[in-house]
């Protein structure tokens, strides 16, 4: 779930000299900022070396050589000999470094380890309904983030842009994905968006991170399609919902332009579950498959 707030969206229009007036100019801007995010900005996507996910009770030990951004990587527990240990307990983490306790609220924002290296964490499941941490390593230098050649979309088609039906679950019944880690991750079942398109008429689930419904700002759908393991990603895509006022919203605007690989497209170092909603049509709009020539 990772779609732009529009005023970002706008901002981004304005400084390229792009004026952001229909729905196709929004979502080239958007593009800008996907590249960012995946290769640019310091806590970049392809920038992540390494990653640790700790359950309750669990430690991790940062090991490296000082001087040598690419040593730097997570081993399991406090048994090795390292720079930082970080745990987590009764549902929070931290770490000590050189003796000293670094809290929560430091390692969510950065913590610099050496010269290109520095560390962030933050809240996860690491099961279905499982509390727990991720810690990502971060290199400066990363050969992936400084190969990365752009995000590769179909054009835009303003076909795939479409209105919906939305029929919530009043229940918000949890339903847990296989992730690309081997395990599990829960999100409830927001409701059901109908909808036409190509003719067809489709019914699509919608899930959020959140059981509160006062507090869902966002769903999501992740989906598979005819082009799925040809032309797009193999485990399926995502595309996000939001600015519709209070859930549940009565309509939405389903734009498939923005459909979206998950992070695990090109990184080994995220939970993303994987799709099994299926649309029984060949959706060609949003990312196409970045392990495939196009």
């Amino acid at each position: 779930m990772k779609r732009l707030l529009l005023s970002v969206v706008f901002f981004l229009a304005a400084a390229s000299g792009v004026s952001a007036d229909t729905p196709e100019q929004i979502w080239k801007a958007s593009l800008v900022q996907d590249n960012v995010d995946w290769a640019q900005k310091p806590h970049a996507i392809l920038k992540i070396q390494d990653a640790a996910y700790l359950g309750e009770g669990q430690s991790a030990t940062l090991r490296g050589t000082r001087g040598q951004p690419a040593s730097y990587r997570w081993a399991p527990g406090t048994k090795v000999k390292g720079v930082l240990v970080v745990t987590f307990v009764k549902g929070h983490f931290s770490a000590v470094m050189n003796g000293k306790t670094i809290d929560e609220a430091a390692l969510s924002k950065t913590v610099v380890i050496d010269k290109d290296i520095d560390i962030s964490g933050q809240a996860t499941q690491v099961n279905a309904g499982v509390p727990g941490a991720r810690i990502f390593l971060y290199n400066q230098q990363a050969a992936a983030a400084k190969a990365f050649k752009g995000v590769d979309y179909f054009p835009y088609d303003p076909a795939y842009r479409v209105q919906a039906s939305f029929k919530p679950d009043p229940k918000l019944v949890p339903h847990a994905f296989r992730t690309s880690r081997g395990t599990d991750k829960e999100f409830y079942h927001a409701g059901d968006a109908t909808f036409t398109l190509e003719g067809k008429r489709i019914t699509l689930p919608f899930y959020a991170s959140n059981k509160d419904p006062k507090k869902i700002a966002t769903f999501a759908a992740f989906f598979t399609d005819a082009l799925t393991g040809k032309e797009t990603y193999g485990a399926g895509r995502y595309v996000d919902i939001e600015k519709f006022g209070a859930y549940p919203p009565k309509t939405i605007t389903i734009d498939f332009n923005y459909a979206y690989n998950p992070n695990c497209s090109r990184s080994d170092f995220y939970t993303c579950p994987i799709a099994i909603d299926n649309l029984v049509i060949a959706v060609r709009a949003g990312e196409k498959d970045p392990h495939t020539k196009h």
